[in-house]
């Protein structure tokens, strides 16, 4: 039943009500003619009696009349004045009979009208008593209808959250379509300006074909004479060998002489020649000795031998296809055999680690565009996920059903945590805002203007807040104050934050390919780390600290993922396993497996070599 036809219904009630009171009214109203008809009842009475007085005073008249003719012309006189008056009530009384016929006639009206009020009583007693049983469903109604209103007040309120998400979002990509064709326009230009420049460089390629053709003749002549040069080479360098070791005989053939003459006279032989053999020996372990210090390996084995101790996740255990597109975020349960990803398929899931495979216990899909972030509370009771069309959301780990939803922003909600030690969220996003959410989880209690679009949020407490941007700085915010405390100037657009177990140093990804520590007290770089190979693919890509912070990892644009080590900054291993590249990593709080996931939905689980 509409909401309309309930206001109609409680219309007509309210009009039949009001019928009521105005038949009541009238009733009264009616009530007070019984006065007027006693009062005529009264004169008609009183007009019989005169009747009759009159009847007979003319009769005892008549009689009088003719028995005392005499007397009554000597009453004639008298009689004049009596008739006079006679007439007088004559007149008066005719004037009654008139009145009283006039009231009869009114009488009869208002008999015959009360006959048809008494008449309409009883139809609008009847209807009343109708209108009664029907006030009564009405009521039962309203009642109903009052919990079907609260129910669809609540289903309403989901709806109009949903709706003010998606209105956001459409504004956001009307904006972004607007920008992309712009751009579109700069890169068709670039587009012509590049037809042109490659059919000058088809040009300089041809007659580099041409000059590389000449070349290689000219390189096959080259050859040709550097072969006959290093031949000759090696001859005189033979030559040169060969005299330098007759030298040698002939010098040893003279101690050898002399030594045996010595021997003729005052020694052995086998003396002479056991000195010469040992004078050999410490000769060519000498040799050996200064060859094994210019050696150019030693270096490198002696930087491996300096932590004997070092032992990392380096095995490939398991590789499984979590998601249909991109996986965005991953991250361990408590209890490492129960792990969460997250992907552009608006997907949320948990898997069950087994020996040698994975097995996806839930799924949920709730948000309306891709999660970017994947975040579980101290108590292991709570997920929390930021997602693109501006609200993060939380779900309930028992039964995996959506709890609250976060709106607020007006962009993009690249990160969205926990705060450590409290009961509080941090949510950082597009529209240059870093949000703070109360107990309650649905409403914001603090926002801070960031000047710039934030890619990641962390704690490092319960008070002090940490922003990396994309205009190359990180920025500390404090809650007591509500203002921002300081900021670090980093090399590159920064895309993750973390900080270490105990809070004394955190860690920071850059676009241009870069991990950077940081001292948390003395707010300084204490360690920059790249490779050759290593490049962050997207804004989202995150990096993580060991679970006892001596190696941090990162995955990058070539499938691989980096593991440095965070004392010395030296790179530890590469892990090679993902065709894609890889976005994100996280840690079991054991240390003994490290999950990465990639953009084409494939997760693999690295363990320790045994």
């Amino acid at each position: 039943m509409n909401l309309s036809e309930t206001q109609q219904k409680i219309a007509e009630k309210d009009y039949k009500l009001s019928v009521l009171k105005l038949l009541k009214a009238r009733n009264t109203k009616e009530h007070s003619f019984e006065e007027t008809i006693r009062y005529a009842n009264k004169l008609l009475e009183k007009l019989d009696y005169l009747q009759k007085a009159n009847a007979h005073k003319n009769f005892q008249t008549f009689v009088a009349e003719q028995n005392f003719p005499s007397v009554t012309d000597h009453s004639k006189l008298g009689d004049a004045s009596q008739k006079s008056d006679y007439e007088n009530i004559q007149k008066s009384l005719a004037e009654s009979h008139a009145k009283i016929s006039k009231l009869a006639e009114q009488v009869i009206n208002l008999k015959d009208d009360l006959d048809a009020k008494n008449l309409l009583m009883t139809k609008q007693n009847r209807e009343l008593e109708k209108t009664r049983i029907e006030l009564k469903k009405s009521q039962e109604l309203n009642s109903s209808l009052k919990s079907e209103l609260a129910h669809t007040k609540n289903s309403l309120q989901s709806l109009s959250d949903d709706y003010t998400v998606l209105n956001i979002t459409h504004s956001c990509v009307e904006n972004h379509r607007n920008d992309l064709e712009i751009e579109n326009k700069k890169l068709r230009s670039l587009v012509l300006k590049h037809n042109e420049e490659r059919e000058i460089f088809v040009r300089l390629e041809s007659q580099k074909n041409l000059l590389e053709a000449e070349n290689k003749e000219l390189q096959k002549k080259l050859e040709s004479f550097v072969d006959m040069q290093e031949n000759f080479l090696a001859v005189e360098n033979t030559k040169n060998a060969l005299e330098i070791e007759n030298k040698r005989l002939k010098s040893h053939l003279i101690m050898v002489k002399g030594r045996r003459e010595h021997s003729l006279s005052g020694g052995s032989y086998e003396n002479v020649s056991s000195t010469d053999g040992s004078s050999n020996k410490d000769i060519g372990k000498h040799a050996k000795n200064e060859k094994c210090k210019t050696s150019p390996h030693s270096s490198l084995s002696n930087a491996c031998n300096t932590y004997p101790d070092a032992s990392f996740p380096d095995k490939q255990k398991i590789c499984f296809t979590a998601h249909e597109t991109e996986v965005n975020a991953i991250m361990w349960y408590p209890d490492p055999t129960y792990l969460i990803t997250a992907g552009s398929d608006r997907r949320l899931k948990l898997w069950e680690m087994c020996r040698e495979e994975v097995k996806l216990l839930t799924s949920a899909r709730d948000c309306n565009s891709s999660i970017l972030s994947v975040d579980i509370d101290d108590k292991a009771s709570s997920v929390l996920c930021a997602s693109s069309d501006f609200s993060s959301r939380l779900w309930d780990i028992s039964d995996f059903k959506l709890g609250h939803t976060l709106t607020g922003h007006s962009g993009k909600v690249m990160s969205a945590k926990f705060i450590k030690e409290s009961d509080t969220i941090i949510s950082g996003s597009l529209d240059k805002t870093v949000k703070l959410w109360g107990k309650n989880k649905t409403l914001c209690t603090m926002t801070f203007n960031a000047q710039s679009p934030v890619n990641d949020v962390v704690s490092r407490d319960s008070n002090i807040i940490i922003s990396g941007h994309l205009d190359r700085k990180i920025r500390f915010w404090d809650v007591r104050t509500k203002n921002s405390t300081r900021s670090i100037d980093a090399s590159g657009v920064v895309t993750s934050l973390d900080v270490s177990r105990n809070g004394s140093t955190f860690l920071a990804s850059e676009q241009d390919g870069k991990l950077k520590i940081f001292d948390l007290r003395a707010f300084k770089e204490v360690r920059s780390m790249s490779e050759t190979n290593f490049q962050i693919v997207c804004n989202w890509t995150r990096a993580k600290f060991s679970p006892d912070g001596k190696y941090c990892c990162c995955g990058s644009e070539n499938g691989s993922v980096y593991l440095w080590n965070s004392i010395t900054g030296a790179l530890e291993k590469e892990l090679i396993g993902h065709d894609s590249a890889v976005i994100s990593c996280s840690w079991s709080l054991c240390g003994s497996y490290l999950a990465t996931c990639g953009n084409n939905g494939k997760c693999i689980i690295w363990s320790k070599h045994k």
